[in-house]
């Protein structure tokens, strides 16, 4: 059986993906996040819950990525990591003074997923094929927003990151890619409209509805849908023989975000 590794497994995509993925025959999901409880409320309603391990990891803390995945519950060693879904990261605005939250958010978005891929890649070459990583960034790594410098920068700093890596490691088999979503139908989309509803005097559904309103979808994506597309890039992994689909696609970011940004 092969390990898929997702961090950020207890809500909102992570979670979405965890339970799309537990459906594969021959897949076993590594759940990593810093909340073991809500970690273990996704795993228990997987397909096969018994095959899936809940790892309480800060990712921005290296030395305890690297411990988790060298840990006898990860068990890497006889179960091989052939994916990573390095999805944890924290929303929200910053501003510049004492209360600055910049070094919080690129510690966890930028720095945390620098810390996953780098622990994670002693133990993906060391597995047979082609092995997939994805690195969740965001459509506001394509364009700017007022408020929000530290969640931008980290995540356009997610796409340099998966650039530099892809020709690092694609020769030796791990392609390294990007997800780029726009609006989803999670916690931390919620509360980011609540605070722009608030800011606004205006109620959560009214601008929740003016967001979708300039969406050539006129609609935020779900979880569900973000599962689909992860699945479909993991898909092969864990095949007999064969060539994995998508073995040549690395470097690129997926922009799936409801027609909010077209390149």
């Amino acid at each position: 059986m092969n390990s898929i590794l997702i961090t950020g497994a207890g809500s909102g995509i992570g979670a979405a993906v965890a339970m799309k993925l537990s459906e594969r025959e021959g897949i076993r999901v590594l759940l990593v996040g810093r909340r073991l409880d809500a970690l273990e409320e996704v795993r228990k309603n997987m397909h096969r819950p018994e095959a899936h391990v809940s790892l309480p990891v800060d990712v921005s803390d290296a030395h305890a990525v690297v411990s988790a995945l060298e840990s006898s519950a990860a068990d890497l060693s006889n179960q091989p990591l052939t994916g990573v879904f390095a999805n944890a990261g924290i929303g929200g605005g910053n501003q510049w003074g004492p209360d600055d939250r910049w070094e919080d958010i690129i510690r966890v978005n930028l720095t945390g997923t620098y810390n996953t891929l780098m622990a994670s890649f002693s133990h993906l070459k060391l597995a047979d094929g082609v092995k997939q990583i994805l690195v969740t960034s965001s459509v506001l790594a394509r364009f700017g927003v007022p408020g929000q410098s530290a969640y931008v920068t980290s995540k356009t700093g997610l796409l340099g990151l998966v650039r530099s890596l892809a020709v690092e490691w694609s020769p030796q088999g791990v392609m390294v890619n990007a997800l780029c979503p726009g609006w989803v139908d999670t916690d931390m989309a919620r509360n980011s409209i609540q605070s722009m509803a608030d800011a606004q005097g205006m109620s959560f559904e009214k601008c929740k509805g003016q967001q979708e309103s300039i969406l050539p979808c006129l609609r935020m994506t779900t979880p569900a849908e973000m599962a689909q597309w992860v699945d479909f890039l993991f898909t092969g992994l864990g095949e007999g023989e064969g060539v994995p689909r998508l073995a040549t696609f690395t470097g690129q970011a997926l922009d799936v975000n409801s027609g909010s940004w077209m390149g």
